[in-house]
């Protein structure tokens, strides 16, 4: 049996562009689709904690092919895909993979499927420093205005006018407004 899983994402890849990636492998590889399933579960579980997953791959039967986008269907962590790869490989399930246009089987040379683990972490690690750029939450950027942040003050406790100061400054007055009530908060 042919069966495609799709994953329900919030990232760049909704349901609708994984149908299309999935019916273009399909239709190149002459594939049939018998079925397909939605994951739902939350892709930063375990596979212990994921049931209805869980129940699906329970329900695989020996020499189904399961046909998925990528490998975020599964999840996004490294270990718990190998346990993926092992619950299904040692049941000789398929695992067609449209975005990576190669299909993981018994009979599929371990390198291939290793190139693939290596990628997802290469990803993982990509991700997580996208996330930890920028400034940390909860502190102040450093400003072209901080060498003159006494003097400002000074100057708004006498009720100088942030235009007034601005021009005192040479600086626009905006940017000046923008500081001081930044400072503020």
């Amino acid at each position: 049996m042919n069966i495609v899983l799709l994953k329900n994402r919030s990232d760049d890849f909704p349901i609708m562009i994984q149908q299309k990636q999935i019916l273009k492998y399909t239709h190149h590889h002459d594939l049939k689709i018998d079925t397909t399933e939605i994951e739902n579960s939350d892709p930063t579980l375990e596979l212990e904690e994921r049931k209805e997953f869980k129940g699906f791959l329970r329900s695989l039967s020996k020499n189904d092919h399961i046909i998925i986008f990528d490998l975020v269907t599964f999840s996004d962590n490294v270990e718990e895909l190998v346990k993926v790869f092992e619950c299904l490989l040692t049941r000789s399930i398929s695992v067609h993979i449209a975005e990576a246009n190669v299909c993981i089987n018994i009979d599929s040379k371990p390198l291939v499927l290793l190139d693939l683990l290596v990628k997802q972490r290469e990803l993982n690690k990509q991700l997580d420093k996208e996330k930890t750029q920028g400034r940390p939450k909860g502190r102040m950027s450093k400003s072209k205005f901080d060498i003159h942040r006494s003097y400002v003050i000074e100057l708004i406790e006498k009720n100088t006018s942030i235009s007034e100061i601005a021009k005192i400054l040479n600086v626009s007055r905006t940017s000046l407004k923008d500081y001081v009530n930044s400072s503020r908060s």
